[in-house]
């Protein structure tokens, strides 16, 4: 069992005193050494064991002193470490990194030294100078091990983790303490960790981008298929949107259109009965006689410049007031007319007689009764009465006339109604300007409050309700269209986003513009495309990656063994194979034990890397097949998983073995040092197969693979050396002259006793001429020649 005690001195000048604590783990048997410390020099063993007395330290205790009471818990977690085996080192610069760091702070010192004495005559020393125990600090050992054990030994964590540094996997190895990292600020160390974290994040995202983009340019066909599946969503996704667009536009005009017919029939049927009075009054007036002789009155009556006839005493008797009064309150009444129609006007021979009920016209209003009492519409020059009676009894297009909307205060929006009145009575006619109008009687005219009749019918909230503008206007042939009524944006529609309606009424047609001012496409049409592209785009990149992940999975998978093995592990069977006439080459390094002697792990892994990689493309190059690396040894096999000729396959090993001595030529560890090489080749039949159903592996079994191995460890340094079997292959190679020389002591085989061997000197094509060949003969001159390993004796 390792037992050991370790001590630390150190100068304290505000006591004028060196003083020393020490602490055993296990046993007080081992000699304690305090070495001297600044300028003075170490106490006596006695007063070293005297002080740990006063102290009150005690096997696997703590630190119990007034003047160093600050230490306590640094020791405590000292003495809690059971250093052995290759836990004695990161326990020594924990030690001594913890106590330099506190007594920085008190103790005036130049260096602080640790020893350590074990039973097992290895010694390390720490040395902390406290000037830079803040950044740093430093530790030697006297001890050595194997490399291998320093991998598995003290630090593994650190050293695996440090594989995850940011230039690459493998880095060289800085000795970070994780305690140094435990006693450091708790903001600063959250934030170191997560700052290491986002780094670490960020270095794998870019590598495995890398990786994924590298993928997709060596394998186009993956990209086509991405293109491809990333088109087909995005079209068919385009596709169902354009159908429900055209689905929602299709229902937007519909619902539009349905909202101005309704719209429309509404006002239309709310004029007919509007109007029916006019009917009634119409009837009545013609048969009932009441007005015919005030009519002849006023026909015998002259026009003044006004255009007026003196009516006084004809149309204002209250007489003649009542009984068309009697007319009119019941046709009113009865289609239930009162407000939308302020009042009627009986027009006999065109001249305004009677007024029932007489509106609340203001007297300078042009609609007023002052104003138009006796006045003979049909020879008046106003354009407005020219136009009614022209249409009324001239053109005889329609027996009904509609004008308005006006402003007739203070009815607002007011339109007017006539109709004309005739007589089968040839005697009976009108002069309308200048035109004699035969049976014509005159006519009966009323007044609707259009802005009421907007109103009950409601059809600005009709629109609204469906977030719809409109333009509801009169069309007339040969006119402008009279507008009746707007919503507030009515002004923003045109053809792309509104559909125009056309309806048949008493008067005339309407004309219903209705649409949306943003149009009638949907406002989620832009970004369902948008979420259509990305979604596809998603969807393409998660299969790209999928197929990425399965082309590396693959790839990965023939690296480690052969497709047709893997194709037999996937349906379950047993792989196992038989070949007849194989080559396998074998090679370690020569002294790989002292080389890595003076590297620390990383740096034999990474010249390990270095060396296989610039091995595995000889293999790629000379279609030979890599078996194994173990540590320093490297095996390749020819002629097998991939079966070929016997002769092309100890060609191929042979080239390879060539090719790889003088790539070692020029390789050399990190340090400058030399690496060298032996090979050996063997050639017979051998067994392959995978073993094992965990990390299963591709292997090879048989005396062949025994006698390879023969050969290489008998071999020479850079010498390549073959078997009888395999120097017969290559006199017969078919392509390549090989130059063989006979060992001459030849190789011992144990049982098998003696057996002949043979070295490989140097290789040129078969096809070369005669100078080329002659140039053969000159010292490292060759034509064609893949490397020439006889200058390298043993």
């Amino acid at each position: 069992m390792t037992q050991f005690s370790t001590s630390i001195t150190w100068d304290d000048e505000d006591f004028n005193r060196s003083s020393t604590l020490g602490s055993s783990f296990q046993s007080s048997d081992d000699d304690i050494e305090v070495l001297a410390v600044g300028d003075h020099q170490p106490p006596s063993l006695d007063h070293i064991k005297q002080e740990r007395r006063n102290s009150g330290i005690v096997s696997g205790g703590g630190v119990f002193t007034p003047e160093l009471s600050n230490f306590e818990s640094i020791y405590e977690e000292c003495a809690s470490v059971r250093s052995r085996g290759s836990k004695r080192s990161s326990s020594l610069r924990r030690l001594s990194n913890s106590v330099g760091s506190d007594l920085g702070r008190s103790v005036s010192k130049k260096m602080l030294h640790v020893r350590r004495h074990s039973s097992d005559d290895r010694d390390e020393t720490a040395t902390v100078g406290l000037s830079s125990l803040s950044k740093s600090s430093y530790y030697s050992s006297s001890g050595s091990s194997n490399i291998w054990s320093k991998m598995l030994g003290g630090g593994s964590e650190q050293l695996w983790d440090s594989l995850n540094g940011k230039k690459g996997v493998l880095e060289d190895y800085n000795d970070y303490e994780e305690d140094d990292l435990a006693k450091s600020n708790c903001l600063k160390e959250t934030c170191a960790l997560c700052t290491s974290s986002m780094s670490r994040c960020g270095l794998r995202w870019r590598y495995e981008t890398r990786l994924f983009l590298h993928t997709l340019w060596k394998h186009p066909l993956i990209l086509v298929t991405t293109l491809l599946v990333f088109g087909v969503l995005c079209g068919l996704g385009i596709f169902a949107v354009e159908a429900q667009k055209d689905w929602y536009v299709e229902k937007q005009m519909n619902t539009a259109e349905s909202v101005a017919r309704d719209t429309a029939e509404w006002f239309a049927k709310e004029f007919r009965r509007a109007m029916m009075p006019l009917y009634s009054i119409q009837q009545g007036v013609i048969h009932s006689g009441y007005f015919d002789s005030i009519r002849d009155e006023i026909e015998q009556l002259t026009t003044d410049s006004s255009d007026k006839r003196d009516v006084s005493g004809i149309c204002d008797t209250s007489d003649i007031q009542q009984k068309f009064r009697d007319i009119v309150e019941p046709v009113n009444s009865e289609n239930n007319l009162d407000g939308i129609v302020v009042g009627y006007r009986l027009f006999p021979a065109n001249v305004a007689c009677l007024t029932e009920p007489k509106p609340n016209f203001p007297p300078d209003s042009m609609a007023s009764y002052e104003n138009t009492f006796g006045l003979d519409v049909g020879q008046t020059n106003d354009d407005m009465w020219t136009m009614i009676t022209t249409d009324l009894f001239i053109n005889s297009k329609d027996e009904f006339s509609i004008k308005g909307p006006g402003n007739l205060l203070p009815i607002e929006d007011a339109i007017c109604g006539h109709l004309a009145i005739w007589k089968d009575d040839p005697s009976t006619s009108v002069n309308v300007h200048g035109t004699e109008v035969p049976k014509a009687w005159g006519f009966v005219m009323n007044f609707l409050n259009w802005g009421l009749l907007k109103d009950r019918s409601n059809i600005y909230q009709r629109f609204a309700d469906f977030d719809l503008e409109f333009e509801l206007s009169r069309v007339s042939e040969g006119a402008e269209p009279t507008l009746l009524a707007e919503s507030s944006n009515s002004k923003l529609l045109d053809d792309s986003n509104s559909v125009v309606i056309e309806t048949e009424t008493m008067n005339g047609v309407w004309q219903n513009r209705v649409g949306t001012v943003n149009g009638w496409e949907p406002a989620w049409y832009l970004p369902a495309i948008i979420g259509v592209a990305v979604a596809s785009f998603l969807f393409a990149l998660l299969t790209a990656s999928t197929l990425v992940k399965g082309e590396l999975h693959r790839n990965l998978l023939y690296k480690v063994m052969p497709r047709r093995a893997i194709a037999k592990l996937h349906r379950g069977q047993t792989v196992l194979e038989k070949f007849n006439l194989v080559t396998i080459f074998f090679s370690d390094i020569i002294g790989f034990t002292s080389i890595t002697g003076n590297m620390n792990p990383i740096q034999v892994m990474k010249m390990l890397n270095e060396l296989y990689t610039e091995l595995d493309k000889l293999v790629e190059k000379h279609q030979v097949y890599k078996v194994e690396t173990v540590g320093d040894s490297y095996m390749v096999v020819g002629g097998a998983p991939d079966r070929v000729p016997a002769p092309l396959a100890a060609e191929r090993v042979a080239l390879f073995a060539i090719d790889a001595i003088e790539l070692v030529k020029n390789f050399s560890a990190k340090d400058g040092d030399q690496i060298f090489i032996r090979a050996g080749l063997a050639s017979g039949p051998t067994v392959a197969g995978v073993v094992g159903s965990a990390m299963p592996r591709y292997c090879f079994f048989g005396d062949t693979v025994n006698l390879a191995s023969t050969m290489e460890r008998t071999s020479k340094k850079m010498k390549i050396q073959v078997a009888e079997i395999t120097y017969r292959l290559l006199q017969d190679a078919p392509n390549i002259n090989f130059q063989l020389k006979k060992r001459s002591e030849g190789v011992d085989f144990g049982d098998k006793g003696l057996q002949n061997a043979y070295w490989v000197d140097f290789a040129y094509k078969r096809d070369l001429d005669a100078k080329a060949k002659e140039r053969l003969d000159e010292p490292m001159q060759f034509v064609d020649i893949e490397a020439n390993v006889s200058e390298y004796s043993a």
